[in-house]
């Protein structure tokens, strides 16, 4: 029987239950929700164990528990706060709502930005926020507490702006964009960029098109996803699609790092030098498991609703992550960490296009259909002091699950001994409303130099300042 990636959700309240502010990284694991829009389908045995009978949604209740996890873990709850406005900023879909967020946070929409995406802060204290199909970068910079930051445009006339990163070549501090067909580089200074290089051109932006990276140095890593769903042929295109390639910052050496990685879009480099990616997986799964239920290869939307997972893991140069011949194999782990693979019943029924035992099983199953496209590791920045050390994911919801997947911002704490990341646990949510209709949707969430998380979102063309407690 294929596991649930339903989580234990902690108990929400508009009112804390305990007095203080506390560390995160022990939160409460909680329920995220599926991602379709009709009423849950009965159990049949094919989709897991029985959810929890929490949502995530903010105004609803659950059974409260508690994991350790991270370093000075303590017991966290989970309280509903009304979303503020800064000072000149415009609240638009935020105005009147409430998110649920760790006791003695507050949530402010800090900036209004049209279409948010992917954010990086820049060496001088400034967010950079891409804009996807608007095009543009813009440049926010703090002013004083409550208020809305100055805003100014650093770059216009781009291609589909998406994945932002900063890094420093020879003393100069650089700025790297992922545009529809290629990777960009400037040197920034002061508000400005300058020298525009052009390291990778002529990528494919069809599809699964927008480029996410990430920089380690002097090597910019970045995501080239599929054309298609769960199409095979994707393997053997030129370049190799649902991907994820690495290129040196004079251009050089551009190269594949790991293949069957179907929507690789967010890419983080983690406390151990290594190169994690949250990745979208297939939609329509069809059921992998030769079993008594008959259902083999079928499209079963009991099993669909929760399958497959979104894997959250470490590649390095080599890695295959199994797409679309391989699935992750929930049914022995209820937590979804250390996920072996089966064999895709379509693609790859008898092993010989892959074999799925060979493949390094996957760190964390993400639940099914979140799409995740945020990730940021806490360790070397101020919100680590709160939250622990670990990985901030943040996930869009899904687009054709019935309930709908919400959107969330999740944290999964590191464990420096065995350089490896634990089950999530929830740290934001309230985008959806109980019908399944959203208000917002994640992208990214971005810890920020004053401590506070800096979330990004592009259905309502905000920017959030998420500030812990004192």
């Amino acid at each position: 029987m294929a596991t649930s990636t339903q989580l234990r959700a902690p108990r929400r309240t508009s009112r804390p239950r305990t007095a203080g502010a506390v560390a995160v990284t022990a939160a409460l694991l909680l329920g995220l929700g599926a991602c379709t829009a009709d009423p849950q389908e009965p159990d049949t045995g094919l989709g897991g164990p029985e959810p929890s009978s929490s949502s995530t949604d903010p105004g609803s209740s659950g059974t409260s528990s508690s994991a350790a996890s991270g370093d000075g873990a303590a017991s966290s709850t989970f309280v509903t706060v009304a979303v503020t406005v800064a000072d000149g900023a415009d609240g638009g879909p935020a105005q009147g709502r409430s998110l649920t967020v760790p006791e003695g946070w507050s949530a402010e929409v800090w900036a209004d930005v049209a279409g948010a995406r992917l954010a990086a802060w820049t060496p001088d204290g400034s967010l950079v926020v891409s804009t996807g199909d608007r095009g543009i970068l813009e440049l926010l910079t703090p002013t004083s507490p409550g208020s809305a930051p100055e805003r100014t445009t650093l770059l216009a006339g781009l291609d589909n702006p998406q994945g932002v990163a900063f890094t420093e070549q020879d003393g100069r501090d650089v700025l790297v964009l992922g545009e529809a067909t290629r990777i960009v580089a400037w040197d920034y200074a002061d508000g400005a960029v300058t020298d525009e290089r052009v390291l990778v051109d002529g990528l494919p932006s069809d599809g699964h098109g927008s480029k996410g990276v990430t920089v380690q140095g002097g090597t910019v890593y970045y995501s080239l996803g599929s054309a298609e769903n769960r199409d095979p042929a994707d393997r053997s295109t030129d370049p190799e699609r649902g991907t994820v390639w690495q290129v040196r910052l004079d251009g050089s050496d551009n190269e594949l790092v790991a293949s069957g990685v179907r929507n690789g879009f967010a890419l983080d480099v983690a406390p151990d030098d290594t190169l994690f990616v949250a990745v979208n997986q297939a939609d329509n799964q069809p059921y992998p498991f030769q079993d008594d239920t008959g259902r083999y290869g079928e499209v079963v939307p009991e099993y669909v609703n929760e399958n497959p997972v979104e894997p959250l893991t470490r590649i390095t140069p080599g890695t295959d992550l199994g797409w679309p011949l391989c699935v992750p194999d929930t049914r022995d782990s209820a937590d979804l960490t250390d996920l072996p693979y089966v064999e895709d019943p379509e693609n790859n029924p008898d092993g010989s296009a892959l074999d799925c035992a060979s493949l390094p099983s996957t760190m964390v199953g993400l639940p099914s259909h979140s799409a995740p496209l945020g990730l940021e590791f806490t360790a070397g920045t101020t919100l680590e002091e709160t939250v622990g050390r670990g990985a901030i994911v943040a996930a869009h919801g899904s687009w054709n699950r019935r309930p709908p997947r919400p959107p969330y911002v999740a944290f999964s704490p590191w464990d420096d001994e065995t350089a490896t990341l634990g089950a999530p646990v929830e740290l934001v949510t309230g985008f959806q409303e109980e019908d399944g209709s959203r208000w917002g949707r994640a992208v990214t969430a971005v810890p920020g130099p004053d401590g506070s998380l800096y979330v990004t979102d592009d259905e309502a063309g905000l920017v959030y300042r998420l500030t812990p407690g004192a």
